[in-house]
């Protein structure tokens, strides 16, 4: 069999989710062509599918070797680093992507992902909003900008960021309880209530948006509001340590 036809049936194998047999035809792959680094990449990117992550990292830096500059092995090793919580090192191998290949949505958005995990909000917010530029209509990006600004305080930006996402995805209950949740830290409990229930309307039994709108009714001294929130959220986690604890504040 030539190289391009082994390609083109390693590539099916990942398209159609045959991990197991992607793995197989991979290590035959790399028997008969053990210099070429196509076959090491669907090697590592058998491992990582598969949940292996170690393996795909060793995999992926034998095809740097044989390939210095391989962006797809970069972005492969950024994947499998992440998955790994090894952020900073995932950080590295993007930004050696993106030095040469230069911008790209997939590595911009994985610079963010990283960055918001290391506490890098900043560099977040920059590589998330690259990341906007390149592809507007990206709901997971919006949320995750969004997010970064919650994080550091900038409410009304997060608010608008959520609200963009909110109007690609109306049936994600954690957009609109993030807006409420922004709403809140400005002190604007009526529209906190308001995107509380929303966030209800979607999934009647988002926990969190029970938890949250019963502390802002027992705040607002609206205690026959609070009992039928927490009573919600009781049959849903009647275990719940911090659902009992609300429960007994609304009873004292």
């Amino acid at each position: 069999m030539e190289k391009h036809q082994y390609e083109e049936h390693l590539v099916q194998l990942a398209n159609d989710g045959k991990y197991d047999e992607l793995l197989a035809f991979a290590k035959k792959t790399v028997e008969e062509y053990p210099a070429w680094h196509i076959a090491w990449h669907y090697l590592a990117v058998a491992h990582g599918l598969l949940g292996n992550h170690e393996e795909a990292i060793s995999y992926f830096i034998k095809v740097l070797e044989i390939k210095n500059q391989s962006t797809k092995a970069l972005y492969g090793l950024s994947v499998s680093f992440h998955a790994l919580k090894m952020y900073n090192e995932a950080v590295s191998c993007l930004l050696k992507h993106q030095e040469i290949n230069g911008k790209e949505y997939k590595v911009s958005y994985g610079l963010g992902l990283n960055y918001l995990e290391i506490n890098e909000i900043e560099k977040a917010i920059d590589a998330l909003s690259q990341a906007l530029e390149l592809n507007p209509e990206s709901e997971e990006t919006l949320c995750c900008l969004a997010d970064c600004y919650r994080l550091c305080g900038k409410y009304p930006n997060a608010i608008s960021l959520y609200e963009r996402s909110h109007t690609i995805n109306r049936c994600n209950a954690s957009i609109t309880h993030n807006i409420a949740v922004c709403y809140k830290r400005l002190n604007d409990n009526e529209r906190a209530i308001e995107f509380y229930k929303k966030s209800l309307e979607i999934n009647p039994a988002f926990i969190r948006s029970l938890r949250n709108i019963t502390e802002i009714y027992m705040e607002i001294g609206e205690e026959h509001e609070a009992q039928k929130f927490i009573k919600q959220a009781l049959e849903i986690q009647p275990d719940s340590a911090e659902i009992q604890e609300l429960l007994g504040r609304l009873m004292n």
